[in-house]
């Protein structure tokens, strides 16, 4: 069949070389640095040391001035421990933020593409632990929400929607990644049927940490002023993981805010998304809860909640803001009376796996998402995910991580697409 033996034609290895082929390589690599690249990034680089430094100094600030009060254990201080703690403290932390301010002016920018080797990388993983700080904190390393190519070269919506009977296929990544990680040789066989039946694909990149109804919002916005600007004939969104909690914020989004953009959205495909949340995230809010139980350790706290707002909205599948604002108060996700619904009209396929020896009820899942919490599934109807045209569909032995190289998850996509 043409689709099965298009996605399994994997790309090949590459030849091995002498040593005067190597020392030639170097050279040339040498003379192609990208020198506003590296500016850009060691500027970045200690504009975050200098954050972190403050941080570290505010945590300090808080320890010694908890000490100083000496509380029980498990009883509570008097005053806040920066107000009884020595006046340096304060000093200090105030030049560290201040000294990240004047960075941040000077004049350097660059925009970062795979052929930065591992810096797309530890950036989008940056972005996934912190994002939101570095968001606040006006950090240069703070990613954009932005179009791309399959080469991460920026793309203009119009460049994909060439005419109003264009057909796009949107591809979104999940935490800590960026649109590097869809070029598995799996995946660029599936884009280039893609093309050859006509449709047109692009991924976005997106600043992961931020709290993903914040990236939903604008992800709607964007969608809706780009398509009233350049309409398409169809649109089809497909998510990996957080990638697809993005996609139902942004669905959220535009019901209560009367959007027309998602008339255009044929089908919505999520794969291995924690609908339902997962748990590593909800057992690392635990640990981090029980550091607040005493006045010593709860300074500590600070160290835990370096985590993102993405991270902790994680922890029950937070999609829209009264949903991130309320979490706080909630401890199990059995606690959550709905689901924002799936929007109708649109066929939805929803992909999940188990890894090798794991149970198909058990929490392990393909390592990070649970395969109930993948297909949209619940034992009470108001917390299962349903719609009208819904595809679900179970992979044992698969990982999450490595999913997108992961041949069936294509051919299934692919049946379900062209064929479903």
């Amino acid at each position: 069949m043409e689709r099965t033996a298009d996605i399994r034609q994997a790309a090949g290895g590459t030849m091995p070389g002498g040593v005067v082929t190597e020392v030639r390589g170097q050279a040339a690599a040498a003379r192609g640095t990208d020198w506003r690249a590296l500016l850009w990034g060691g500027n970045g680089l200690l504009h975050l040391l200098l954050h972190g430094a403050a941080e570290l100094t505010e945590l300090v600030t808080e320890m010694d001035g908890t000490i100083r009060q000496r509380p029980w254990p498990l009883g509570r201080v008097d005053r806040h421990p920066r107000q009884v703690a020595p006046w340096p403290y304060r000093l200090v932390s105030r030049i560290f933020r201040q000294a990240a301010t004047l960075l941040r002016h000077v004049p350097v920018s660059a925009d970062i593409r795979q052929s930065h080797a591992l810096a797309l990388p530890v950036l989008s993983a940056v972005n996934g632990v912190m994002g939101d700080k570095l968001e606040r904190w006006d950090s240069p390393l703070a990613l954009g929400m932005t179009l791309r190519d399959g080469d991460s070269e920026l793309l203009a919506w119009s460049d994909l929607a060439a005419s109003p009977k264009a057909r796009v296929a949107l591809f979104l990544h999940g935490l800590c990644l960026s649109e590097r990680e869809w070029q598995t040789p799996a995946q660029r066989e599936f884009a280039t049927l893609l093309r050859r039946k006509g449709w047109q694909p692009g991924w976005l990149r997106y600043n992961s940490g931020r709290p993903i109804w914040h990236n939903g919002a604008d992800l709607a916005d964007w969608l809706e002023e780009a398509l009233a600007a350049h309409p398409v004939r169809e649109l089809v969104l497909v998510g990996h993981s957080m990638g697809g909690l993005l996609m139902r914020s942004a669905f959220e989004h535009a019901r209560r805010h009367g959007q027309q953009w998602p008339g255009k959205v044929s089908r919505a495909a999520y794969l291995a998304t924690p609908h339902l949340g997962a748990p590593l995230e909800r057992a690392g809010n635990w640990a981090n809860a029980i550091l607040s139980k005493s006045p010593y350790t709860l300074p500590l706290m600070r160290l835990g909640n370096i985590r993102s707002a993405a991270i902790k909205d994680l922890r029950f599948g937070l999609i829209s803001e009264d949903e991130s604002a309320a979490a706080s108060d909630v401890i199990h996700h059995e606690q959550r009376e709905t689901l924002a619904p799936l929007p109708a009209g649109v066929r939805h396929f929803m992909l999940g796996g188990t890894r090798p020896g794991s149970a198909p009820g058990s929490w392990v899942g393909d390592g990070l998402v649970p395969l109930d919490s993948a297909l949209g599934r619940h034992a009470s109807p108001a917390l299962t995910l349903a719609a009208p045209m819904l595809t679900r569909v179970a992979l044992a032995d698969m990982d999450h991580l490595a999913m997108l190289g992961d041949v069936r998850v294509w051919e299934a996509l692919a049946d379900w697409w062209f064929r479903g």
